[in-house]
């Protein structure tokens, strides 16, 4: 897994894995039984293509014969060796007299059936040859796949990643198709070219001759194409990649090009190869089309050829015209499989050129040594968690030295601190025991047994690194943590070695110890936060909507006491009869929310099923009159209407919307009318204001009435334009409203700072007396981290890291710099509490701060890539640490 020792920060790269460097080897060792196979089938289809060459011959002289007063006779058939070999029967049927139309009614017959056995066997061989190339395929593409998995942390991941994946999904395909004919396609038509020449053979021995010749000719110039097609799509291949690894540069330094503004230069780069592949392009397109016209006169020419000599040899009588008939028939043949050998070099040269380059990466010297990855053997291997590194040498790509002769010993069940400044090898002595450095000299052994011999799996459940570069899936909650115990197929329980059975109680204990890692890394208010957030589906689960529902009034008890205690607006209720002012306008007016629609209920105030309602109650001008008043202060205060969009306008207008709004900023109030989608836009913007929100004054108390009055003309509707509507009713669930609005069934006062905390505070306590906070901290689990995690902050993927980590039980963690973006005080906290976690199990510990020192039973302090000292526990207390 590591290199082996070598000169003191040097490193002697794994052993090479080695590959033929011919295709045709390659494919030979990876299926043959399925190419021997193969050739069977070919063998088998040769018999029947020489009789049925030979057959036009015998239709010819028989009817000529029957003409001539000679008693026909079926299958009356005779194979001589030619005379240049010496002559002789190879064959002789005698055959029983039939009449003249018998026989040709029984020749066409034979000829007929041997075509149609023919077709058969090539069928068979030609499923067989794509049955052979997928299976060959897949082999290929798991063996990319495998490099991708055993990389080394030492390799430019991401780009190595996209290079491999890129070669695993595209570049290998042409070996598929070539790979079920890369020998038997050759051999099927070597064999039926050879038939075809064997049968010209032993009509004449002048025009075999001439076969051979031309087949000669041929062969040489398709060696010169086979050149010339190799050498110029090797070109292309080597820039289209050399193109595909500068925009794959430019898209990692992405952020670079925007800060710097430095886009004309990439372009410019990009184009530069885009040039020189699309040269090579057309230089292999060139290439192509005289190659056609080439193969185009080796197959008509001959024909041509075979007609003169032919024809001149029957007016000889050197043949006669069944024997013409035959040889020009099986000359006909050969064109076909003679195509079928040329797009057979043709494909060989493709598979090649793709083989080269995968091969390159699967012999590159960047990943594991295969099998580093194979826990076979290992299953009951003992492991006691303890650390000893002896001599440890780590150089940089850069050629700087981390690490010189570093030599220390971790006993188990202890934890141990690494201390020092940032580039003195503390974080080096980390990476490597955790595997996120592999090229190293010296020795390291980890519960007893050398890292660079044990395989990957072994190390992966005993060992567990927590860096400073946190991986986020675009996935749940619960899969981003359940990466760390998904060893095989199957999900096996924390600590386990093999999957357990996917039973409920097995889920739900998966999710409880899911839970108490996170809640042990301090991602619990993240947990429940994000179960507050979530949207219930009632009906997939009504027994939690029903018990949110009767924790509603303990809830809004708790919150009531709290305002009378401290005279602090925290909530404001949903009330049907009472104007709601952190709700939007919209919600207010509909008391409820759409189903379904992402839009929001802003967008219901301008859809058409609900406007001839509100022109009815006669408030659809008045909305229309707000959202323009909003829209003008918006003007104001962005210093103008094109300035609108520089402005943070708090959900009044979407990005899609500012055109469109300033537009109508231009015209409205010159006395022109609003078009059908201006005013739909102007009634979304008045649904979207809330006046503690926005604070522009245009809500009033004659508003907040009107409002409330049209809330009570609108209450019957069930549905807008097909969209459902949730009403908001206190004695039921509201699926439309997130777990944490169901529980307050009210808005938090957005004007009040601190609010927010001290409501998730209050319902946090009143979850946990009422027994079921358990049930809405499962809720988060299911919540998705977007891309890179996104929505968390720092602190939060950092704590993350560690989660996973502690999810996994590890009998060694490392702690490097997954805890760097936490202050001081609470990097403290969380390693005193995973500590007292993990008591009687190794903990090694990258520290940055001041922390309690006394947690740990020795502080080992690393500078200029040496072991500076080591304090035990006895000379801390000593010192008063």
């Amino acid at each position: 897994m590591s290199g082996a020792d070598s000169p003191k920060g040097g490193t002697i790269p794994a052993t090479r894995e080695t590959l033929p460097r011919d295709v045709l080897t390659y494919l030979w060792r990876a299926e043959p039984l399925s190419h021997i196979k193969l050739f069977a089938l070919v063998l088998l289809l040769l018999p029947f293509n020489y009789a049925s060459l030979e057959l036009p011959r015998l239709i010819v002289n028989g009817v000529t014969d029957s003409i001539g007063g000679t008693v026909p006779k079926l299958f009356d058939f005779d194979l001589t060796w030619p005379d240049f070999l010496g002559g002789g029967v190879i064959l002789d049927l005698t055959g029983f007299e039939v009449s003249a139309f018998g026989l040709l009614a029984g020749l066409a017959a034979l000829l007929f059936a041997l075509q149609l056995i023919q077709q058969h066997i090539t069928r068979l061989i030609e499923m067989a040859k794509a049955r052979l190339g997928e299976r060959i395929l897949v082999g290929l593409r798991r063996q990319l796949f495998d490099i991708i998995q055993r990389l080394r942390p030492e390799a430019p991941m991401k780009s190595k990643a996209m290079e491999v994946g890129n070669m695993l999904r595209f570049e290998v395909g042409p070996i598929s198709p070539f790979a079920g004919m890369a020998f038997a396609q050759p051999l099927k038509s070597a064999g039926l070219i050879g038939s075809a020449t064997l049968l010209i053979f032993t009509q004449n021995a002048t025009l075999g001759g001439c076969a051979i010749g031309i087949l000669a000719l041929n062969y040489v110039l398709l060696g010169i194409q086979r050149r010339d097609n190799a050498t110029k799509l090797q070109i292309y291949q080597r820039e289209a990649v050399a193109l595909g690894k500068r925009v794959m540069a430019g898209i990692d330094r992405l952020p670079l090009v925007h800060g710097f503004a430095t886009s004309p230069w990439e372009r410019a780069a990009v184009d530069g190869r885009l040039a020189v592949v699309s040269e090579a392009s057309l230089d292999l397109k060139r290439q192509n089309f005289t190659d056609r016209v080439l193969n185009l006169l080796m197959s008509d020419v001959p024909t041509l050829v075979f007609y003169f000599v032919g024809g001149w040899l029957a007016l000889t009588g050197a043949i006669n015209i069944g024997q013409l008939v035959a040889v020009v028939a099986a000359y006909g043949q050969i064109p076909e499989p003679l195509k079928e050998l040329i797009e057979w070099d043709e494909k060989r040269v493709v598979a090649q050129v793709r083989y080269d380059f995968a091969r390159y990466y699967l012999e590159t010297q960047e990943v594991w040594p295969k099998g580093s990855q194979d826990d076979t053997g290992w299953e009951d291997l003992p492991f006691d968690g303890g650390l000893k590194i002896a001599d440890l040498g780590v150089v940089d790509p850069a050629g700087s030295l981390l690490l010189d002769g570093v030599s220390l010993e971790v006993p188990a069940g202890t934890a141990v601190a690494l201390k020092g400044p940032d580039a003195g090898g503390k974080h080096a002595v980390a990476r490597v025991c955790g595997r996120a450095i592999s090229l190293y000299s010296g020795s390291v052994r980890i519960g007893g047994h050398d890292l660079s011999s044990v395989p990957e799996s072994v190390i992966g459940r005993h060992v567990a690194y927590a860096g400073g570069d946190p991986i986020v899936l675009n996935a749940s909650l619960r899969d981003n943590m359940l990466c760390a115990l998904e060893r095989r197929p199957g999900r096996p329980a924390p600590g386990a070695t093999e999957p357990e059975p996917a039973g409920l109680d097995d889920a739900a204990r998966l999710d409880r110890a899911i839970l108490a890692a996170l809640g042990l890394a301090g991602l619990g208010d993240l947990v429940v936060r994000l179960g507050l957030e979530r949207r219930l589906d009632p009906e997939a689960s009504p027994a939690l909507a029903e018990r949110i529902v009767t924790a509603r009034a303990a809830v809004t008890d708790a919150i009531s006491r709290r305002q009378q205690d401290t005279g602090r607006v925290l909530i404001e209720p949903f009330r049907f009869a009472a104007f709601n002012r952190f709700m939007t306008l919209a919600e207010n007016i509909l008391f409820a929310a759409p189903l379904n629609d992402t839009r929001g209920a802003a967008s219901l105030l301008s859809d058409p099923g609900l406007m001839p309602e509100l022109e009815r109650l006669g408030v659809a001008d008045d909305l229309t009159t707000l959202g323009l008043s909003a829209l003008r202060t918006l003007a104001e205060l962005a210093g103008g209407q094109d300035a609108i969009a520089d402005i943070d306008t708090k959900g009044l207008l979407r990005a899609e919307e500012m055109t469109a709004a300033r537009t109508l900023l231009a015209h409205a109030g010159t006395g022109v009318g609003l078009a059908p989608d201006e005013r739909a836009l102007l009634l979304r913007v008045a649904g979207r204001y809330c006046e503690p929100r926005h604070r522009f004054g245009l809500i009033d108390e004659d508003w907040q009435q009107r409002a409330l009055g049209t809330r009570a003309q609108l209450a019957h509707l069930k549905e807008v334009s097909g969209t459902p509507l949730a009403r908001y009713q206190p004695d039921s669930y509201c699926r439309a409203l997130t777990v944490r609005d169901n529980l307050l069934f009210g808005r938090i006062a957005a004007d009040r700072a601190g609010a927010a905390a001290t409501v998730d505070d209050l319902v946090r306590e009143c979850l946990k007396q009422d027994g079921f906070i358990a049930q809405v901290e499962r809720l988060s689990l299911d919540v998705a981290l977007g891309e890179g995690g996104l929505p968390l902050s720092a602190a939060e993927r950092g704590k993350l890291t560690l989660a996973r980590c502690l999810v996994a039980e590890p009998d060694l963690l490392i702690i490097d710099d997954a805890l760097a973006p936490l202050a001081p005080s609470e990097q403290s906290r969380l390693i005193e509490t995973v500590l007292a976690r993990r008591e009687g199990r190794t903990t090694l510990v990258v520290l940055d701060s001041a922390e309690p020192l006394e947690l740990f039973a020795q502080v080992i302090v690393l500078a200029h890539g040496q072991v500076e000292r080591i304090e035990g526990a006895a000379e801390l207390s000593a010192n008063g640490i």
